[in-house]
């Protein structure tokens, strides 16, 4: 497995490992007529617009490669977006298609994106989780705090939102893989 810096030519594989975990990982939390809506051309049209500003905004992306050069997860991360919170690093989206979860790529994955954020000088990380999805279990395994909670919508339903941090991102740079 690779975890590199993604490039605007990843935009197709990166839209589509998005979209089809979206439709695992919620099938059972969002309507099944919302995830049979979405589209790849319109995910891949918003993934172009993110790698090519990433020297702009802060923001970063890195995928993750099977053995074949398939990308089968990706991440995303920058600056906290809010500036409600102590935590300077913001991992925004972590996403690993379903037969590839449990194989620790998604612990490279946030250990790149801790990397990234120290490069930047923002030691503390947060990140959002949807309440009704297991992978927040996930966050705690890496020893992220419970820090909030908040109310979303997604596909006119209401959710809950819980915030993770991690208050010193070595202890994530530093965990074996």
């Amino acid at each position: 497995m690779i975890v590199r810096e993604a490039k605007i030519a990843d935009a197709p594989a990166i839209a589509r490992v998005n979209l089809d975990t979206w439709r695992t990982a919620y099938r059972k939390i969002v309507p099944t007529d919302y995830l049979a809506q979405l589209s790849y051309e319109k995910g891949e049209s918003r993934w172009q617009e993110i790698l090519a500003n990433v020297k702009n905004t802060g923001v970063f992306v890195c995928v993750a490669e099977n053995d074949s050069g398939l990308i089968v997860g990706f991440a995303a991360g920058g600056p906290e977006r809010t500036g409600k919170y102590v935590y300077k690093g913001e991992l925004f989206a972590i996403y690993i298609l379903q037969e590839y979860q449990r194989q620790g790529i998604g612990r490279q994955l946030v250990r790149t994106v801790a990397t990234k954020l120290a490069e930047l000088s923002l030691n503390s990380m947060l990140v959002w989780v949807l309440g009704d999805n297991s992978a927040y279990r996930f966050y705690e395994f890496l020893g992220g705090e419970k820090v909030d909670e908040q109310q979303t919508s997604r596909a006119g339903v209401a959710l809950k939102e819980i915030a993770y941090g991690w208050k010193d991102i070595a202890v994530l740079i530093n965990t074996p893989v």
